[in-house]
C-alpha cells in the first residue's frame, strides 16, 4: 500500500478492504478487531494529556509515545471493564485559581486530601496507585523525555514512565505530572512551572523542610537526599528558592556539582520503586475470572506475544501480589 492510500484511510476519504485491514493488522502486530473498539487518540493539548520532557526531544519520538499511551490506556480499559477499584483516596480536580494561582496550596491541599503524614514521601508510586492511578515503566528509547500521563473521563489516571531514569527523577518526574492531571484542564505558558512548584512542595514541604536547608554543603546535600528521597539538585533548588541560602552560595554549590559529574550522575542511589496495580489487574483476571492467556489477549485486543512480553513478563511492573486489597470483580 501506498504512503497516499494509508494517509487517506487515515483521514476517513477511503474505507480499507477487508484483505488490507488484515494487512494493516500483521504489518501494526495488532488483532483485527483492535481497529474496531470505539476509541480515539488523545493529543497534546486537549486538556487531558501531559509529558515532561528536555527541549532537545525530538518531535518524532514525541508523538511515537503518545501513540503508545493511546495505546496502553484502550488494552487497560478493556481490563478495567469487569473489575471495581478499592482506593483509600483519589484524585480529583483542584482549581488552581482557588488556591491564589499557587501551585504550593494545591499540592498542600492534596497532601491533606490523601491523609499524607508530615515528613518524607516513602513511596509516591504507592500514593498515586493507592488513589486509583495507574503507573508503567517503559523504556523510551532516550533519555530526553521523562514522562507522560492522561486523565479520561471514566477512567483512572495512567502514567507512563521512563524505565531509563533514576529513582530520584521518577519521583520527580511522577509528582510533576500529578500536578498536572489535578490542576490544569488546559494549557497555558505556565502550567510546567506550576507542576514543577507543586512537585517541590509535595515532595519537601516548605515548613518540614526549610530547618534542614541552612548551611549547606554537599556533604549536606548528599546526607539529605536519601532521607528527602529527591535529587541533591532539586534540594539545592528547594535551598534557594525558599531562601536558607544565598544566590552566591547556590552557585557555588551548582559549580561543585558541575565539577564533579554530579549534574549529570548524582552519587547515592535512592531505593527503586516499581508499580503493582497494573501487575495486581492481570491476576485479577487470571485468578479470579479464570481466564486463560488467549481469553486474556482476546479481552484486551492484544496479541498474545504482546501480552507476554508487555505485560506479563515485562521491566516495568512489580511484582505484585494477589492481595485483593485493592481490586474486586464486578
Amino acid at each position: 500500500m501506498s504512503q497516499g492510500e494509508i494517509s487517506r484511510f487515515e483521514t476517513g476519504i477511503k474505507v480499507p478492504s477487508e484483505l488490507q485491514v488484515r494487512r494493516l493488522a500483521s504489518h501494526l502486530r495488532v488483532p483485527v478487531e483492535f481497529f474496531f473498539l470505539s476509541e480515539s487518540k488523545r493529543d497534546f493539548g486537549s486538556g487531558c494529556v501531559y509529558h515532561r520532557k528536555r527541549q532537545s526531544a525530538t518531535e518524532t519520538k514525541l508523538r511515537y509515545l503518545l501513540a503508545l499511551l493511546n495505546i496502553r490506556r484502550i488494552h487497560i480499559k478493556q481490563l478495567l471493564a469487569a473489575v471495581a477499584r478499592k482506593n483509600e483516596y483519589s484524585f480529583e480536580y483542584l482549581d488552581i485559581e482557588e488556591h491564589k494561582e499557587d501551585a504550593s496550596r494545591v499540592a498542600q491541599a492534596l497532601r491533606a486530601i490523601w491523609h499524607i503524614p508530615p515528613g518524607p514521601i516513602q513511596s509516591v508510586i504507592c500514593l498515586i496507585e493507592n488513589a486509583g492511578g495507574i503507573v508503567f515503566r517503559e523504556d523510551f528509547g532516550t533519555d530526553r523525555i521523562d514522562a507522560l500521563s492522561q486523565w479520561l473521563p471514566g477512567m483512572p489516571p495512567i502514567f507512563m514512565v521512563n524505565a531509563r531514569i533514576p529513582t530520584d527523577r521518577l519521583r520527580w518526574t511522577l509528582t510533576h505530572e500529578v500536578g498536572h492531571i489535578v490542576m490544569h484542564r488546559f494549557p497555558t505558558d505556565r502550567m510546567e512551572r506550576e507542576a514543577d512548584q507543586f512537585a517541590a512542595e509535595f515532595l519537601m514541604p516548605a515548613n518540614q523542610v526549610r530547618p534542614d536547608l541552612h548551611a549547606m554543603t554537599l556533604a549536606k546535600l548528599a546526607t539529605l537526599k536519601p532521607h528527602w528521597r529527591v535529587a541533591m539538585s532539586a534540594l539545592l533548588r528547594r535551598a534557594g528558592d525558599l531562601g536558607t541560602i544565598t544566590p552566591r552560595v547556590k552557585q557555588y554549590l551548582w559549580t561543585q556539582m558541575g565539577m564533579r559529574g554530579f549534574r549529570k550522575h548524582e552519587p547515592i542511589d535512592i531505593p527503586t520503586e516499581e508499580p503493582t496495580l497494573l501487575r495486581e489487574l492481570l491476576e485479577v483476571h487470571q485468578t479470579k475470572l479464570g481466564h486463560d492467556l488467549p481469553q486474556l489477549a482476546k479481552i484486551m485486543r492484544v496479541r498474545e506475544s504482546e501480552l507476554m512480553t508487555e505485560y506479563i513478563h515485562p521491566t516495568g511492573l512489580g511484582a505484585g501480589t494477589i492481595g485483593g486489597t485493592r481490586l474486586r470483580v464486578v
